[in-house]
């Protein structure tokens, strides 16, 4: 399983315990957090950081303690009844809707009334700490504070927990945000010896006809070859869709050479989500090659994904505030998902009036946001994100609410979907045809009208 970690450092920042500082009591295996949000503002004027933070672990355990690090002493106040996966949600859909024409697909609520939590704080010179020992110190070292998340959750047989949000504030001059985390502990042995089990299995091939057709094996093979961007396409399924498994149905025309003929997937008329997904393994596969055979051959097969063992680590990191903050030297694990103003309104709608005083945001004040997602899950080594402040950009300019609007999306429809370079080609081929029959009449309609004239009107 993943290990959770962006941590504050040297000033403020966007914060989540990482995760050798996720402390359980009589657990065993450890949980390690899956995903997490944090909804960052800076007070400008006062230099005082403000973090929303909430996660989502597993497996589920009786306590675990939460550790974030801060560059001075943080106050911690529990925000129960606020998810921040729909209060982010409700932040970018009306920017969604109004550049690109279509609005997100909502999140899974998240379940917070199972666990409750109190929190404390540990100073830097306390003789105990609950976390990793190299990994406190580091801190400690630097004089940082810890703000630390009891969760308590009780029996119920839950497979995982989402932590109710705790709002930190501290104080904080500057924007960067500590990335590095506590190498993870090894799995039990049991676990190492079996590995980890591909998120990608294919079932259910079937080949026709039967004396013309690979084997289901040499079939399921080729699926299975190069998965990395079929799980890649999975992974953006499980950004709407967190924890899902799921398949997808195709169906496909070889050729004799190998090559598609055609390939489709019922499964695109689903949801949103699973519709995309759909589209995305398909793109891919059409690009495959195939056995040849003597000639053409059908095949039908169901994709399962399932989230891996270790599953996907996702951490939402989104800025609020008068100012834009840029990540000038992100990872390839980072990606901003977005980058834009925000309408006064859509905030209030997104925020409650004691929320928006909580993150000290402005009233009557143009209002920037930007929401990355990182995905790294190796982060022992990983290097700090260095934000820099800018003033908002100029209206007009990409992202302001005057900036001139994205067309939106327009999907093409199943058939011109389903068309094939070859179906193009000859479809080109026929129009030329029927143009160049076009023309060789009219020119037979007009020497015959010619040649008529003549004879009405001989010459003397």
């Amino acid at each position: 399983m993943k290990a959770l970690g962006l941590l504050v450092t040297l000033a403020l920042a966007a914060v989540a315990s990482p995760a050798g500082a996720v402390a359980v009591g009589g657990a065993t295996p450890p949980p390690v957090v899956h995903e997490d949000y944090l909804i960052v503002s800076h007070d400008e004027a006062s230099g005082r950081e403000h973090v929303l933070f909430a996660a989502r672990l597993a497996p589920a355990a009786p306590r675990v303690l939460v550790g974030l690090p801060t560059p001075s002493a943080p106050t911690i106040e529990p925000l129960p009844k606020l998810d921040l996966a729909a209060l982010v949600h409700a932040l970018v859909e009306p920017y969604e809707r109004r550049t690109r024409g279509r609005a997100p697909a909502p999140p899974v609520a998240w379940v917070m009334d199972r666990s409750t939590l109190s929190s404390f704080v540990v100073g830097p010179s306390a003789s105990e700490q609950p976390f990793d020992a190299a990994w406190t110190k580091s801190y400690a070292d630097r004089n940082f504070s810890f703000a630390v998340l009891d969760v308590v959750t009780p029996p119920g047989g839950w497979l995982e927990i989402m932590t109710p949000a705790a709002h930190v504030s501290f104080d904080a001059p500057r924007l960067i945000v500590a990335r590095r985390e506590p190498p993870r502990a090894e799995p039990p042995q049991d676990d190492a010896q079996e590995g980890a089990a591909l998120p990608l299995e294919v079932e259910s091939v079937k080949a026709e006809p039967k004396v013309v057709a690979p084997k289901s094996e040499v079939i399921a093979r080729v699926l299975r070859a190069r998965s990395g961007p079929l799980l890649d396409c999975y992974e953006r399924f499980l950004e709407r869709r967190p924890g899902e498994a799921t398949k997808v149905t195709i169906e496909a025309s070889i050729r004799p050479k190998g090559d598609t003929a055609s390939l489709r997937s019922p499964s695109g008329k689903g949801d949103d989500a699973t519709s995309e997904l759909a589209t995305c393994v398909t793109q891919i596969l059409r690009a495959r090659q195939f056995p040849r055979t003597d000639e053409g051959w059908k095949f039908s097969a169901e994709l399962a994904f399932k989230p891996p063992r270790t599953p996907a680590r996702r951490t939402h990191v989104v800025l609020v505030g008068p100012s834009r903050y840029v990540w000038r030297e992100p990872p390839a694990s980072a990606r901003l998902l977005h980058d834009f103003e925000a309408k006064p309104e859509d905030v209030a709608r997104a925020m409650t009036p004691e929320l928006r005083r909580a993150l000290a945001l402005p009233e009557g004040k143009r209002l920037w946001v930007s929401h990355w997602l990182d995905r790294d899950v190796r982060r022992a080594l990983a290097e700090d994100a260095l934000f820099d402040r800018e003033d908002l950009p100029a209206d007009g300019a990409p992202g302001t609410l005057s900036a001139r609007a994205e067309k939106p999306e327009v999907r093409p429809t199943t058939e011109a979907a389903r068309e094939t370079p070859r179906a193009r080609s000859r479809s080109k081929r026929a129009r030329t045809t029927v143009a160049a029959a076009a023309a060789a009449a009219l020119a037979l309609t007009v020497a015959l009208a010619l040649w008529l004239a003549r004879d009405e009107h001989p010459s003397a």
